[in-house]
C-alpha cells in the first residue's frame, strides 16, 4: 500500500494492488514549486528502506517545456521530474525540514528517444529510485545521491542520477555583510539582448536564457550572457537564493541548440555538475564548445559551461541527435 499520510494522499485507486496512480499531482510544497500547474509527481511509495516508486504524468502540450520538432516530449521534463522526486523524497523520508536550503550537485538524464514520442494521451511515467551515499549530520540529511530508471508504461525511457546536498542553517545572526550580499542578492543585473528566439530552440523571447555578449569569443567557441529573468513562471522563484539549477539546464540545452543551428536537436544525454554557488545578483557568462563524438552514433556533443568572476559555477555535457 502506498507508504505516505492519508492527508497527502493523492488517490486512493491502484494502492491495494501497490500501482501508481495519475489523477492528481503531489502538493506543491512538497517538489518546491509555487504553482501547482508545474507539479510532475502524482504518487509515491517507499518500496525498502532507500527505494522509492513514484509516479509523474508529462503533459502533451506543457507551458514551457515543449514539445521537441513536434514528435517527443521534451527531455528536461525527465530532468525537472527526478529534481522534483529528490525534493519529496527528501521531505517525507529523510525529514529536510519545508524551506530548509538544499542544493544539487549534479544532475544527470539519459532518454531513450523512441520512449519519449508523443502519444494521444499525458505520458505517465514512473520512477524506480535508489537513494544511495545517504550520510547524516547532527542529526539531519547531510548528503545523498538519487539513481531512478524511468518506465513509460512497459518501455524503459531513460535513467538519471541526482547528486543532492542538505545546506546547514546558519548557525549565527547574520551579519551586517550577509545583509548586503541579500540585498544585492534582490538587484538582479539588467537582461541582455535575447539571442533570436529561433537560434536557441524557443518560440518566444520570454523563454530564451541567452544573451547576447560583449565578450568576443574564442575560435571555435560561442559565448552568451545568461539571462536570469524573475518573472519567468517556470525557471525562476522569486524566493530563490541562487541561479536554480534548471535555469543552467536549459541554458545547456539552447547553448548546444545554438552551436548546432540551423539543426534541430533532441537532447539524448545531458551530465551536468553545479561547482559553486552561483549568485542571481551577478553577471554569468555561458560558454559553449562543440566535442569530438566517441561515438558513430553520435550527432552533437557540446560541453558548455557558467562562470561568475572568473570561477566555474556550472558544467555540462550535452549528447544530440541532429533532428533536420
Amino acid at each position: 500500500m502506498t507508504d505516505h499520510p492519508r492527508a497527502l494522499l493523492p488517490s486512493q485507486h491502484g494502492a491495494e494492488e501497490g500501482g501508481l496512480t495519475f489523477v492528481r499531482t503531489a502538493p506543491r510544497h512538497l517538489v518546491d514549486r509555487a504553482a501547482v500547474a508545474e507539479v510532475l509527481i502524482t504518487d509515491w511509495q517507499r518500496l525498502g528502506a532507500e527505494t522509492f516508486r513514484l509516479g509523474a504524468q508529462w503533459p502533451r502540450g506543457h507551458s514551457f517545456y515543449t514539445p521537441l520538432a513536434g514528435s517527443w516530449h521534451d527531455p528536461l521534463l525527465m530532468a525537472e521530474t527526478l529534481r522534483q522526486a529528490s525534493s519529496l523524497v527528501g521531505h517525507l523520508y529523510y525529514g529536510v525540514p519545508d524551506g530548509h536550503p538544499c542544493s544539487i550537485e549534479a544532475l544527470d538524464v539519459e532518454v531513450v528517444p523512441a520512449a519519449l514520442l508523443l502519444g494521444q494521451r499525458p505520458a505517465e511515467v514512473s520512477l524506480e529510485v535508489s537513494c544511495r551515499d545517504v550520510r547524516h549530520h547532527g542529526g539531519r540529511l547531510a548528503s545523498m545521491t538519487l539513481e531512478a530508471g524511468f518506465l513509460r508504461g512497459d518501455t524503459f525511457a531513460g535513467t538519471g542520477r541526482l547528486v543532492l546536498r542538505n545546506l546547514e542553517p546558519p548557525a549565527e545572526p547574520p551579519t551586517d555583510a550577509d545583509a548586503e550580499a541579500e540585498a544585492n542578492a534582490d538587484v538582479l543585473p539588467e537582461l541582455s539582448e535575447a539571442v533570436p528566439a529561433v537560434v536557441v530552440g524557443r518560440l518566444h523571447e520570454h523563454d530564451v536564457v541567452l544573451g547576447m555578449s560583449k565578450r568576443p569569443s574564442e575560435p571555435g567557441t560561442y559565448t552568451w550572457q545568461l539571462r536570469v529573468d524573475p518573472t519567468h513562471p517556470v525557471l525562476y522563484d522569486p524566493s530563490a537564493d541562487r541561479i536554480p539549477p534548471m535555469l543552467f539546464l536549459e541554458a545547456a540545452r539552447q547553448a548546444a541548440q545554438a552551436v548546432c543551428a540551423p539543426y534541430r536537436i533532441l537532447p539524448v544525454d545531458i551530465r551536468s555538475a553545479f561547482r559553486a554557488r552561483a549568485e542571481p545578483g551577478l553577471p554569468c557568462t555561458v560558454t559553449a564548445m562543440q566535442l569530438p563524438s566517441q561515438d558513430a552514433g553520435e550527432d552533437a556533443v557540446v560541453r558548455v559551461t557558467a562562470t561568475q568572476d572568473g570561477q566555474l559555477v556550472f558544467d555540462s555535457v550535452v549528447v544530440a541527435s541532429l533532428c533536420d
